[in-house]
């Protein structure tokens, strides 16, 4: 595994075949992290299938949790596209008015639903 930190931003990378997993550790919004994302990289992260997952908290350091892209639109991922793959924590995603979803890796990444408003580090993808 590569493991790149570069203090001065707080991220790490995580190449993949034709994707690379962004670590930044930067409190921000899901819509702030989003845009973030979008302007210095591609989007957040879309976890599409097990691998990608795998490398995703392969990434992460345990017991975090942090946005990725998925948010409630028919839970779709922030580039539009659509989500089959699954990685819920039971009992999620709950009926709230909580749209947007962070990875919580104090239960290996799975998925929870959150309020957008709330502030975690997140995980971007850069794309090749």
């Amino acid at each position: 595994m590569l493991w790149y930190l570069c203090p001065a931003l707080h991220c790490g990378l995580f190449p993949g075949p034709n994707v690379t997993f962004v670590l930044n550790n930067n409190l921000m919004t899901w819509t702030q992290a989003q845009s973030y994302c979008r302007e210095h990289h591609t989007d957040l992260a879309s976890v599409r299938n097990k691998a990608e997952n795998k490398k995703v908290k392969e990434l992460v350091p345990s017991g975090r949790d942090l946005w990725i892209g998925l948010f409630r639109d028919s839970w779709k991922w922030s580039d539009g596209s659509n989500s089959s793959f699954r990685y819920w924590l039971p009992g999620e995603p709950t009926v709230k008015n909580e749209p947007c979803v962070a990875a919580n890796f104090n239960n290996s990444g799975k998925w929870e639903n959150w309020n957008c408003d709330l502030k975690r580090a997140f995980i971007c993808q850069r794309e090749w």
